[in-house]
């Protein structure tokens, strides 16, 4: 799983049951930041089967998930918008990790030290039913 090696991945084992998918996701943003981090937010309308039960107490039909790949080693960035549905690959091993998004709009090639998933929230978005 993209989530293996990530720092941070006890996150998706105890809230989803190890089950968390970013295939079809909205790209909302992305910085470059700190001591060379590139932090991306993206919303899913995947929501896992098993989530935490607390989250019943609010309304959502998406997932806000917020990642960081540390320690820059390459970054390519070419394209000029965000807010795009796309399937991001993703790998992480313990050596290094990488990100590439391919789109009309926007195509980034990330490769650093580490990823860590910095948090996963419930969201509404009204565009979405």
């Amino acid at each position: 799983m993209w989530f293996d090696n990530a720092l941070g991945k006890e996150k998706i084992k105890f809230m989803f049951g190890g089950e968390l998918s970013l295939q079809s996701i909205e790209v909302s943003s992305f910085s470059f930041e700190r001591f060379s981090d590139v932090t991306f937010q993206f919303y899913s309308r995947n929501i896992p089967s098993s989530y935490p039960e607390k989250w019943n107490e609010c309304e959502f039909n998406a997932l806000s998930v917020i990642i960081t790949f540390g320690g820059i080693i390459e970054l390519d960035v070419k394209g000029n918008g965000i807010g795009f549905i796309c399937s991001p690959e993703i790998f992480s091993s313990e050596t290094h990790s990488a990100i590439k998004i391919c789109s009309n709009q926007l195509n980034i090639n990330c490769k650093s030290r580490f990823l860590t998933i910095v948090s996963i929230t419930p969201y509404l978005d009204e565009r979405w039913d």
